[in-house]
């Protein structure tokens, strides 16, 4: 029995032996194996179609992100807040009306003032002519008890005219003289001008036609009168060539070729004539008044140099003692603000006032439909959308709706703006009427996509902040 016993024993150690030396041959081939597998600095990466294992701290890994992965992101939020704006079209009716009428206001508004400025540019420019304007009266003498006659100074500014190529000049000669009207006798003030002078201020006409150089060739001097001298001489038709006599130094029948548009507050008869007839018919008696000067329309960015050089040329043309005349005359020659900036400050008022009405309307419907959208935001988040997303999608809504709103308000603008009714209401006899203009359209569409952006802020925030447990159970 102990014989036996001991070869039992022998036995049990001689198969422990076996199982263990078995193990540690698998534990061997294990690492051989591995470490085939693991990746070196000079192995070779092998093809796509084999499947290999990667260790965890490539798989950590991420890479850039290309711009054109950035940039489809971007407008697939676009196409799918499209998409939602689309779906729910009935609940975003109201905000969309609202802010495109909004738009359309701040667009009408900014259009009709330029405009409306332009008309009161125009006004100005009648008055004052346009800038910029040069006048230039006689010299004199630095006692001042004496000036240069008519005929020498007209001859000092034809020849600057000519020497620095003005190509828009006129002289202004201003006097008197009395017709004989059908109810008696009345004084008339008369001014004797070039062609060039309706152009440098735009000068308005009712009927009939402007001066022109050919009338200068015609034996008649022709005249255009002052909507008053027109009623008192019966409004006859200007095809017939009506005639007026006039009387000053010497006596002479105009033939009148045109009447100036209706002033608001005009008074008395006031009529206008080339300047040669004027001398015939007033005589000399205009520069010795200081009714005489000459207006030059020149480019604002050399107003001041040719300045200088015109009172530096007075000097030299009539020598040591004379003091030259020349100053600026428009309605810009004061320098400051423009006049017309109270103008666009006031229309600037009004389009941000119509804007924030519309921008308060958008948000109070914006936050009662992500109330309702609880449970579709919570979904979504349980799906995997992340909280930059769900941000990015619901306002993106809302900048999408506005900026189509826009779009629409705008292009009614555009319409109503444009339309010669409206256009006759704001401004009516403007000569150069300006074509709608692009800053109030960007204006508009930048308005409407902030206003989204804004009026969408705050949802998004509310629809952030949604736990997915409490959206799904909503």
């Amino acid at each position: 029995m102990r014989w036996h016993r001991k070869k039992a024993d022998k036995n049990f150690e001689a198969e422990a032996e076996a199982e263990a030396e078995a193990e540690a041959g698998a534990e061997v081939e294990a690492a051989s194996s591995i470490a085939e597998v693991a990746p070196t600095a000079e192995s070779v990466p092998l093809p796509a179609g084999d499947l290999v294992v990667r260790p965890s701290y490539e798989l950590a890994k991420r890479g850039r992100e290309s711009r054109g992965s950035l940039l489809s992101g971007v407008v697939g939020a676009i196409v799918e807040a499209w998409d939602e704006v689309r779906i729910n079209r009935t609940r975003v009716l109201l905000s969309l009306i609202g802010i495109g009428v909004a738009v359309c206001a701040l667009a009408t508004v900014v259009g009709a003032g330029t405009v409306f400025g332009q008309a009161q540019t125009e006004e100005y420019e009648r008055n004052s002519g346009r800038p910029a304007t040069l006048a230039a009266y006689p010299p004199f003498l630095d006692s001042g008890l004496e000036t240069v006659d008519t005929a020498t100074f007209v001859n000092h500014m034809e020849k600057v005219i000519d020497r620095y190529q003005v190509s828009h000049a006129t002289p202004r000669f201003r006097g008197s003289a009395t017709v004989q009207l059908a109810n008696g006798t009345q004084f008339a003030a008369v001014q004797g001008v070039s062609a060039t002078y309706g152009v440098m201020h735009r000068v308005q006409l009712g009927s009939g036609r402007w001066l022109t150089e050919a009338d200068e060739q015609r034996l008649a001097p022709v005249i255009v009168i002052n909507d008053g001298f027109y009623d008192e001489l019966g409004r006859p038709d200007l095809r017939t060539h009506p005639t007026v006599v006039l009387e000053a130094d010497t006596t002479t029948t105009a033939v009148i070729v045109g009447v100036f548009a209706p002033a608001p507050y005009e008074s008395g008869l006031n009529l206008s004539m080339l300047a040669e007839p004027f001398r015939t018919l007033v005589g000399t008696e205009a520069s010795q008044q200081g009714d005489l000067s000459y207006e030059l329309w020149v480019p604002v960015e050399q107003v001041d140099q040719l300045q200088e050089i015109m009172v530096r040329d007075v000097a030299g043309d009539f020598g040591e003692g004379w003091q030259a005349n020349v100053n600026r005359s428009d309605y810009l020659a004061w320098g400051g603000p423009s006049p017309l900036e109270p103008l666009q400050w006031v229309i600037g008022g009004i389009a941000g006032l119509i804007l924030l009405l519309g921008a308060l309307g958008l948000i109070n419907i914006s936050l009662v439909t992500v109330k309702y959208r609880v449970r579709e935001i919570g979904v979504r988040r349980a799906f995997g959308a992340t909280a930059s997303r769900v941000f990015f999608a619901v306002m993106m809504e809302s900048v999408v709706a506005t900026v189509a709103a826009g779009v629409l308000g705008v292009a009614l603008a555009i319409a109503i703006v444009q339309n010669p009714a409206v256009q006759d209401l704001i401004a009516p006899g403007v000569q150069d009427l300006p074509p709608f203009p692009l800053s109030a359209a960007l204006i508009a569409l930048g308005a409407s996509a902030a206003v989204g952006a804004l009026a969408g802020l705050m949802p998004a925030l509310v629809a952030v902040k949604v736990k997915v447990i409490d959206a799904i159970r909503y």
